[in-house]
């Protein structure tokens, strides 16, 4: 089998533009680029710098301008509504790009949610230019493209050859994981915290994508993969969604491995092979919607989730990130109706009754052979070089199953407390979800939250201390509360669950939710009191619950490793 290069180009072919006898010189001079490569003109700044350099901002601008004139088809985005900055000034600035045959699949591109994972930011831009070259003939036809490739970018412009020390970097250096707040934008797509995150939450609704790809780096897992990949996985989404999911990725591993290109699911070695006890298996991450590719998922689109294998130089980190996005975006090229089929679950509203789950547990997908790294490090924990690499077949648990002890019945909406209305209905809206004055609820009976038990984080993560709350719903309020009058019922928020994010609506507002609201800090005004301890009532009421579904189990909150 041949070995895989990243250093050269990965499947292209260069489709020749005809020019007729009596075209004008610029449409000559526009073929003679297209046909004969733009990359001589213009080069990313890794490529110009003999890899030195990552790209700032300003630079990933102008690298886009010059691409534009030449293509004037590749304009600036900005989603109706969505902030134009983050919040000190830095542009969030996107690129769109239409395919040229109608009835498209519409996928977006996103790079540096956390910035010194730079390499999915410079696969972007290279793969851009090679589909603007005429390379890929089938992805410029058949898919329209949104592309953002410094979705941190107050993290990108924080370059500094301190960050990420671990991992062979450009000389530059690379930006800095987090926002100027310290916010880490792939936790915060539930709470939308951010401006980034509010410009991604308009872009889903304005562009409506079928496919979402966030592209990473790792931390550094010492496994044998030149990248690993995930699916959605999502508590609560479409389970036909997320079988289509995976297996497209699955495929996709498949045809890379006859390329030559090892790749895996997303995922690290348990225990840690520094620990010094034996390997067991090995283990994916959580189902949280927090993550971007999982909520992709719970919104009905395919998440696709991409880490190049830090140990890797810089550039074979992103000419794979590159392969791996290609060989995905080929794979959807070639199957646009099941793509339409399986993504048609963004529609679909929830109806009362329907069943969710609160909690998940991961299980055993396949067995697989795994190499293990051998690192030799400073004192300070960096690599040195590679010692050497054994082989272990071990369980891959790499797929969620519900657990049905943590599965309840859906309400037919919420009403949301009024006086939290100016907070919450802005955030609801962000995330696509209709709210209603509490005057459309329909005539069913309300329930209250009798809450049993909960748990408060012992240090502040994202600048929250998170409350997981357990509990069901009851025909009366629990005692101690204060009650709900017709007139409050009246005055809240109704957001029935019968639209297309209902899932999103009912993992926001169902007290139990591992992602609520409530676990995610906005009700801790009321609901971490201390103080003359007078009775106040719960914010959130479930409205038209099958009767049996008010006392049934509390759920379990889904587990989580340590963030």
């Amino acid at each position: 089998m041949t070995r895989f290069d990243p250093l050269q180009p990965h499947g292209a072919t260069t489709r020749r533009i005809p020019i007729g006898p009596i075209a004008s010189w610029r449409r000559g001079t526009l073929a003679l680029a297209l046909s004969f490569g733009m990359a001589n003109a213009q080069q990313t700044v890794p490529e110009a710098s003999a890899w030195s350099k990552t790209s700032t901002t300003s630079d990933v601008v102008a690298f886009m301008a010059e691409l534009s004139k030449v293509h004037p088809k590749l304009v600036p985005y900005a989603p109706p509504g969505a902030p134009l900055r983050t919040e000190s000034g830095k542009p969030l600035q996107a690129w769109r790009l239409p395919a040229t045959k109608p009835g498209a699949l519409r996928v977006y591109l996103n790079g540096n949610i956390h910035a010194g994972e730079v390499e999915g930011k410079e696969a972007i831009l290279l793969l851009l230019r090679e589909v603007l070259q005429g390379q890929h003939s089938e992805l410029r036809e058949r898919i329209e493209f949104v592309l953002m490739p410094c979705y941190n970018a107050e993290g990108t412009d924080a370059l500094d050859p301190a960050h990420r020390r671990y991992q062979p970097n450009p000389a530059s250096g690379v930006g800095r994981r987090e926002t100027d707040r310290g916010l880490d934008l792939n936790r915060d797509a539930m709470k939308a915290e951010a401006a980034n995150t509010r410009w991604l939450l308009a872009m889903l609704r304005d562009f409506d994508p079928h496919a979402v790809f966030d592209l990473h780096t790792t931390n550094g897992s010492t496994h044998g993969f030149h990248l690993t990949w995930a699916p959605a996985l999502t508590l609560g989404g479409d389970p036909a969604l997320l079988a289509f999911n995976r297996r497209l990725l699955v495929e996709v591993r498949d045809q890379l491995k006859a390329q030559g290109l090892p790749t895996w699911d997303y995922g690290n070695f348990e225990p840690d092979p520094r620990s010094g006890n034996p390997i067991e298996r090995w283990e994916s991450y959580d189902p949280l919607p927090r993550y971007l590719v999982n909520y992709a998922g719970l919104q009905g689109r395919l998440g696709i989730l991409s880490e190049a294998y830090v140990y890797r130089t810089f550039e074979q980190r992103v000419r794979e990130t590159r392969a791996f996005v290609l060989q995905c975006l080929a794979w959807m090229a070639s199957h646009p109706r099941d793509v339409e089929q399986a993504t048609a679950a963004r529609l679909q509203p929830l109806r009362s009754g329907d069943t969710l789950p609160l909690a998940a547990r991961l299980v055993e997908t396949e067995k697989a052979p795994f190499e293990v790294v051998e690192l030799e490090r400073t004192a300070e924990g960096q690599p040195l070089a590679e010692k050497g690499r054994h082989t272990l077949t071990l369980p891959s648990l790499t797929t969620f199953q519900d657990l049905p002890e943590g599965a309840v019945q859906v309400p037919a909406g919420f009403l949301v407390d009024g006086t939290w209305a100016e907070r919450i209905r802005p955030l609801l809206e962000a995330h696509g979800v209709r709210a209603l004055p509490g005057t459309a609820r329909p005539t069913l009976p309300p329930a209250f939250f009798a809450e049993s038990g909960r748990k408060v984080g012992s240090r502040a993560f994202q600048g929250v201390f998170e409350l997981d709350l357990q509990g069901r719903w009851t025909p009366d309020a629990p005692k101690g509360h204060s009650p709900w009058t017709a007139a409050d019922l009246d005055r809240a928020l109704w957001i029935p669950l019968d639209q297309p994010r209902g899932r999103v609506a009912f993992y926001l507002l169902d007290p139990r939710s591992p992602d609520s609201l409530v676990h995610w800090g906005l009700f801790h005004s009321v609901l971490l009191r201390g103080g003359w301890g007078e009775a106040t009532r719960f914010p959130i009421v479930a409205v038209g619950l099958p009767p049996e579904a008010r006392v049934a189990s509390t759920g379990t909150p889904a587990a989580r490793k340590p963030e």
